[in-house]
């Protein structure tokens, strides 16, 4: 007999321990759509919607969907969703104003001009194990890698600073443990406060100096606005990418013929592979938006005040969108996925920068490890609730001295 849909909690974590729950998400997409669920503890319950085109259609009503009620699970209030998202839990004029500061630099032109540090960076990382003759490739290369491009970015100092960095992340975006992750961006917080003041006294040419000298209509950011700023940058800079490159390499490891060709024509297949890598990761598993009005969605009518969640994950999925989706294929084109978000003003502002990470440190794996075996017995994946990604992923290789 086959499992009720009525008897699942897309938010337990126990939900995420089971190897079949993206035949579970296919179900609720051509069943249920568009569902109630109930939070494991009872407390509060949302409508989860499970097809790309809700999911797209959400994203892109920012008027009737909004943010600044915050954008997981269920709802919070204003100051501590500020506190927690910034910008991302903001809606108009306030979002689009503070998206604007990080708009003017993160653009194709400025990717341009930080190609070289990205592909020292990536030399950096890989260079760092490669005479060890192996690593444990999710937090030895896939963390490291977006760790040192944003902490370049932000002239966070090398070293100690930024392992913490790392972890705090980490720590932060485990929604299962509310109290200690609400504390982990609390920290965040103020140690870009700390970094803040220290660039009003001695500005520099980094991320945190632009971010003291800009202003929003008129008006200057204050210390704490440019702490949550930051810890912005390093969650979504860090975690996120981390996650597409761990688990970008388990899938090559799991289709070796496709990762032989993309390794032969590596130019020729960059672009479909890295987008197929974000599409099969979808390292981000959910948002969620509150209702401003009652509206129909889906066939389901849905009243203010209830929160949203569409599940990017099982977007990503749809049959209707992507032909075969369960199927990794670096060639996949066209590629519609929800992996840097459904559209709209909220689309992520940081896809150019993880994509030419992606881009550097696969190119410099390829070239200089030629020979890397992944341990598909050791591996060990980290499904989440918010952050899907890969916590072993051991391998090995000939050592190699990198060219200094």
């Amino acid at each position: 007999m086959q499992e009720s849909l009525d008897t699942i909690q897309l938010a337990d974590p126990g939900f995420w321990a089971r190897e079949d729950r993206m035949a579970v998400f296919a179900r609720f997409r051509r069943e249920r759509p568009v569902a109630r669920q109930t939070m494991p503890d009872g407390s509060a319950s949302y409508w989860s919607l499970t097809r790309h085109a809700e999911c797209r259609d959400v994203s892109r009503r920012t008027s009737l969907f909004r943010s600044q009620h915050g954008t997981g699970l269920v709802a919070d209030g204003p100051e501590l969703a500020y506190e927690i998202g910034g910008m991302l839990n903001r809606d108009a004029p306030l979002h689009p104003a503070l998206r604007r500061i990080l708009a003017r630099v993160f653009t194709p032109r400025f990717l341009e001009s930080t190609e070289q540090g990205m592909d020292a960076a990536a030399r950096s990382v890989v260079g760092a194990v490669s005479e060890r003759g192996h690593c444990d490739f999710a937090p030895d290369i896939a963390n490291r890698m977006p760790l040192t491009v944003i902490c370049d970015m932000l002239s966070v100092p090398d070293g100690d600073d930024r392992d913490e960095l790392a972890r705090l992340t980490l720590k932060a975006l485990d929604p299962v443990e509310a109290a200690q992750s609400l504390e982990a961006f609390r920290v965040l917080n103020r140690y870009g406060e700390d970094l803040a003041r220290r660039r009003r006294r001695a500005p520099g040419g980094d991320l945190v100096s632009r971010l003291v000298a800009a202003e929003v209509d008129g008006a200057g950011l204050t210390d704490r606005d440019i702490g949550i700023y930051f810890q912005l940058l390093v969650t979504a800079g860090i975690e996120t990418t981390s996650s597409s490159l761990a688990q970008g390499m388990h899938f090559l490891a799991t289709h070796p013929a496709q990762w032989r060709d993309w390794r032969e024509s590596y130019d020729e297949l960059a672009g479909t592979a890295i987008e197929e890598i974000v599409r099969y990761a979808s390292p981000v598993v959910h948002f969620g938006r509150r209702v401003e009005r009652d509206v129909v969605i889906g066939g389901q009518p849905v009243a203010a005040g209830d929160q949203v969640v569409f599940w990017y994950i099982s977007a990503n999925r749809d049959e209707t969108v992507f032909a075969h989706p369960e199927c990794f294929d670096v060639r996949r084109s066209p590629n519609d996925h929800v992996g840097f978000g459904g559209g709209g003003p909220h689309h992520c502002l940081g896809l150019h920068l993880a994509r030419r990470e992606m881009h550097h440190l696969f190119r410099v794996l390829f070239e200089t490890l030629p020979d890397l075996d992944i341990d598909l017995d050791g591996a060990r994946s980290r499904h989440g609730l918010f952050i899907n990604g890969m916590e072993r992923l051991p391998c090995r290789f000939t050592p190699r001295r990198m060219a200094s």
